[in-house]
């Protein structure tokens, strides 16, 4: 089984060990919603509305502030922030009491944002329903992801496709596998855009910013393929929190094809399922992209998508991004 004799994080076991990780909060139930996260996208800029009962805080919804063309402005997510949405901390008692607890919680949390001509967020997987929102008529939609739940090592191959696995096998006789720092990756990630003509969407201060956050908390992993030329192939950068890993960012040289990228993300899966989480692929975006990530035995799960654009918006979105079409992006 590939995977045996690629270097590991000193000090981290094998997939087959189990390690701790963090501990859940309902206030902050995913990385993207703790504080830390959000000051090293945001370096601070963002804005929270706040619920408290009892002298104690129960719902909390962090957001940002975006100006587009003409004055309008959207209340969003931080790049690099794939999902948000409100924490809340329901508390105890029946099912039916709860429901209705998060309910009044979120109502109060809405009705805290700011007046703005666009809203835009993706839930993060504990929002269980979009009731409230349609009632306070914010469009609903939804997005797709895929995820492994964590299991034995051997149980992960076999759920791989044939294909998957023959392509791992090959990139692991081409590559060796090993950690790489936060200024190293963002060098990695731009040389490889500037090679294929791309300007990047984050600062080189902003990535390695955040990368380095994650890593310093122990929340956070860069593992690249080198090949036998001694270059790096690719690498990816993932993060977690107390029930689920992200696959966040890739990069790969131009000529290396999808081998080296197969092949980091079965050694994430493996370094993932001994915390105990879930890998998520975080956002299936084309066919292209589900089918390779349907290779790896992941299951189809949704998220949840919340909108609200005024039709000026909408034409001041487009026209600042008029190459964007379809996506959150036309709007930002």
């Amino acid at each position: 089984m590939p995977g045996q004799g690629i270097a590991q994080r000193p000090g981290v076991p094998s997939a087959a060990v189990a390690l701790p990780g963090p501990v859940y909060d309902p206030l902050a139930p995913t990385v993207f919603h703790q504080p830390w996260w959000l000051n090293a996208v945001t370096g601070g800029d963002y804005a929270e509305a706040v619920v408290t009962q009892g002298g104690r805080r129960v719902g909390w919804f962090p957001y940002m502030l975006s100006n587009i063309l003409a004055g309008h402005r959207l209340c969003g997510m931080p790049v690099l922030t794939h999902f948000l949405g409100p924490a809340i901390d329901e508390g105890r008692g029946a099912a039916c009491n709860r429901v209705l607890r998060r309910a009044q919680i979120t109502r109060e949390l809405v009705a805290q944002l700011p007046h703005t001509s666009g809203f835009w967020q993706v839930m993060h997987r504990g929002t269980a329903d979009t009731l409230v929102y349609q009632e306070m008529g914010y469009d609903i939609s939804v997005q797709f992801t895929f995820e492994v739940a964590p299991d034995e090592p051997d149980v992960l191959w076999g759920n791989l496709r044939d294909k998957a696995r023959n392509v791992i096998r090959r990139a692991e006789e081409q590559h060796h596998v090993s950690e790489l720092d936060a200024s190293a990756f963002g060098a990695v990630y731009n040389d490889n855009l500037a090679r294929g003509g791309t300007a990047s969407r984050y600062s080189p201060a902003l990535l390695e910013r955040a990368c380095q956050a994650a890593i310093s908390r122990g929340q956070g992993r860069i593992i690249a393929a080198e090949n036998t030329a001694g270059q790096i192939a690719a690498a990816i950068f993932y993060v977690w929190d107390a029930q689920a890993a992200y696959y966040l960012l890739s990069t790969r040289r131009p000529d290396s094809g999808n081998g080296a990228v197969s092949l980091l993300l079965w050694q994430a899966m493996q370094d993932v399922a001994a915390r105990g989480v879930i890998f998520d692929f975080e956002g299936v975006v084309t066919s292209g992209s589900a089918l390779f990530f349907a290779g790896f035995g992941g299951v189809i799960k949704p998220r949840y998508v919340v909108s609200r654009f005024s039709f000026a918006h909408r034409v001041a979105g487009r026209l600042s991004n008029p190459f964007r079409r379809g996506s959150a992006e036309t709007y930002l």
